[in-house]
């Protein structure tokens, strides 16, 4: 791996003039991803997730998951993050091909769930026919543990309990494995993987190493033990609810903040002191730690924020103080990966 971090990588590029990959995005740099990933294949660092587009009943929906797909590469964005749980992969497909760029210029991410060898296949497949394209660029287990595969052929998966938790991971992981070198899929990673669940994988004989973990990652709540374990073994670290997600968090979880982390006092003194918004101060704190991220909106205004956030430097003393952020009692979005088995 590179000796450099990849703040400085990063600036090094920028200022030699180099171009990095997925041309249309001089201004959203990329990262180079390791062990299970195709050589060459770079992540670029902002992406826009879009979890709750799919879902009925929301202002979220497949339309206006479209809609944000094809307004955020519009923009120069280059990195869609999905899942098959979200619901929103067949508007993500449809704002891909109606974006009018070239598929090879798209980094696509999706996720499937932990539930055994062949329903793992077949999930692919369903993936991709619902993108409407022969790959993705990333391929994650979204969760170390589901507890919903009481109908799993795999023996490993079995029985239903925690007890099958180890050898259902592992088994899955082998099907992404699979899948990586049938070229489904150009890097196979994790999300919600802590420490142990990584160690389940990293631990089987002539294993591939995940490329990504995607974890939840803000002011509230950050693993840097998790976030060092995974740099330590050259697995890029990618952060979903970069913003602590301030459409409902604050609500659902009684924050009092009305915008949980973007409204503390030492994120808005950061961005008066640069002339930046609080929400680019938050995905600016995460990629001072080498860590790529994932931020929902539909807004295209905010879109155009969180692809801004190349052209300032927090202090040192901003980055502690921002690390130093009291919590309030509820300060994770979603369930703690912590408690699976």
């Amino acid at each position: 791996m590179n000796s450099l971090p990849l703040t400085a990588l990063l600036a090094a590029i920028c200022l030699s003039g180099s171009a990095v990959a997925y041309r249309a995005t001089a201004d959203v740099p990329s990262v180079p991803l390791r062990n299970a990933a195709v050589p060459g294949l770079r992540m670029p660092v902002v992406g826009l997730g879009t979890w709750a587009y799919g879902f009925p009943g929301e202002k979220w929906n497949d339309t206006i998951g479209q809609t944000a797909t094809m307004e955020f590469l519009k923009l120069g964005g280059r990195r869609i993050d999905g899942a098959r749980s979200y619901g929103d992969q067949a508007g993500v497909g449809k704002g891909v091909k109606a974006s009018g760029l070239d598929r090879s210029e798209i980094f696509l991410t999706s996720k499937l769930p932990c539930t055994g060898y062949n329903e793992t296949l077949q999930f692919v497949d369903g993936i991709l026919a619902t993108l409407e394209t022969t790959y993705v660029d990333l391929l994650l287990i979204h969760w170390p543990y589901s507890k919903y595969k009481k109908d799993t052929t795999d023996p490993n998966c079995k029985p239903n309990t925690a007890a099958s938790a180890a050898t259902c991971r592992q088994s899955v992981w082998r099907a992404l494995e699979a899948t990586f070198k049938a070229g489904k899929a150009k890097a196979i990673g994790v999300s919600n993987f802590e420490e142990k669940h990584l160690a389940d994988i990293i631990s089987m004989p002539d294993a591939l190493i995940p490329a990504v973990n995607q974890v939840e990652f803000h002011p509230y709540w950050h693993e840097d033990g998790l976030v060092a374990f995974c740099q330590k073994h050259n697995i890029t670290f990618n952060s979903y609810t970069p913003l602590s997600c301030p459409d409902w968090a604050p609500k659902t979880h009684h924050w009092p903040k009305k915008h949980g982390a973007l409204d503390e006092d030492v994120v808005m003194a950061a961005a008066t002191a640069h002339s930046k918004t609080p929400a680019q101060v938050l995905l600016r704190w995460a990629f001072q730690q080498d860590i790529v991220v994932n931020p929902r909106t539909y807004s295209t205004a905010h879109m155009a924020e969180n692809l801004d956030i190349f052209n300032f430097e927090l202090t040192s003393e901003e980055m502690k103080a921002l690390s130093s952020i009291k919590p309030p009692t509820l300060n994770k979005v979603c369930p703690n990966p912590q408690k699976d088995p």
